[in-house]
């Protein structure tokens, strides 16, 4: 059993080691469009409902929930809160945009180089992708003619969602939601009454509902690891993964199973986050490459299928794994940790800005 105060001994956990694992599987179920087109089923669609990189990123967002969560309660303001959110995200995104543009492009582009530098969706394909929503997904002439044509990075679509979770957390914190149990519990009531209030909609099959299928699906897991931080009495054990587990081997294909599944993993993924097995820990002296493998998968996948027509997705997959863990390591040690380091400096100096006007 793991104790809730075990939990908050500083970095001695498993949660980067399952972060890169995450993304990986990520790539791994993208190679599969990648390599036959839009409409091919990725791994565990056609058992869960959803791929294995749904799931990986369901992952995600239940790591989020419960670290974004800490971040909050360990900053000094919303402020730090903020710019340590937007440090962690931004720079990271902004380097592989504008590799993007100035260099991925060019070299893949079936337009002229004149034609596609002033083109309109090559100048904006930055600004657009920074600001998260709506994402733009192509530049002029470039992978045309792959199976899964024009798209270039499509794994971005999840980051306003991650954003939008960020707010939520800073939302609950700033009215004081998250000062004790008790508190946090009316947010999970409001939530749940959301949730279930939206599922009418969802069932009328009304068109355009994506953005709401995505909010129940993601905010899900996320709310499920705010509420494991807040609730500090709670522990985890093995017992508890079991009797989920065959609770929703009981509930498959009713309609509550996606809610019970995801309840299920996001209970497993944290006993296993926490269970102290020296062999996973030392993954820890390594950096946080998860972000970079996520943000660059994607890309270099599509050049892989680019180059070599017809490949498989094992294929697609043995090529682009090592080259994208390699871009993401380098990623993590010259953008996303000095960023990262500037923190403390960002946040005093826009304290200093508020206090002189």
């Amino acid at each position: 059993m793991i104790m809730q105060a075990e939990k908050a001994l500083g970095r001695q956990n498993n949660f980067n080691l399952l972060r890169i694992l995450a993304a990986i599987a990520v790539l791994i179920s993208h190679a599969y469009p990648i390599a036959f087109g839009e409409r091919t089923p990725e791994p565990l669609e056609p058992i869960l409902g959803f791929s294995l990189g749904t799931l990986a990123v369901l992952t995600f967002f239940a790591i989020s929930g419960y670290f974004i969560s800490q971040s909050f309660n360990n900053k000094r303001g919303l402020v730090e809160f903020a710019i340590a959110r937007v440090l962690r995200i931004y720079p990271g995104l902004f380097v592989v945009l504008l590799l993007t543009v100035v260099i991925l492009g060019p070299m893949f582009t079936k337009a002229g180089l004149a034609e596609y530098f002033f083109n309109r969706d090559t100048v904006l394909y930055i600004p657009h992708n920074l600001r998260l929503w709506p994402l733009q997904y192509e530049l002029p002439g470039v992978f045309g003619e792959n199976p899964t044509p024009r798209v270039i990075n499509g794994s971005l679509w999840s980051l306003a969602y991650e954003v939008a979770c960020y707010f939520v957390v800073a939302v609950v914190g700033t009215i004081g939601l998250a000062n004790n149990c008790r508190r946090f519990s009316i947010f999970l009531i409001a939530y749940v009454t959301f949730y279930v209030a939206t599922l009418p909609l969802l069932r009328m099959n009304v068109e355009h509902l994506t953005l709401l299928q995505n909010v129940r699906l993601l905010s899900l897991p996320f709310v499920i690891g705010m509420a494991i931080f807040h609730f500090q009495q709670l522990s985890l054990a093995p017992s508890p993964i079991f009797v989920l587990i065959a609770s929703s081997a009981i509930s498959y294909r009713q309609p509550w199973f996606h809610e019970l599944f995801i309840l299920t993993w996001t209970y497993f993924i944290f006993y296993l986050g926490f269970l102290k097995f020296r062999p996973l820990l030392a993954y820890n002296r390594l950096g946080d490459y998860s972000y970079g493998t996520y943000i660059y998968a994607y890309p270099v996948e599509q050049v892989v299928a680019a180059l070599f027509r017809g490949c498989t997705p094992g294929f697609i997959i043995a090529l682009s794994l090592p080259l994208t863990i390699l871009i993401a390591i380098i990623s993590w040690h010259l953008v996303e940790e000095r960023a990262l380091a500037k923190r403390s400096t960002a946040a005093m100096w826009l304290r200093w800005r508020e206090e002189s006007c």
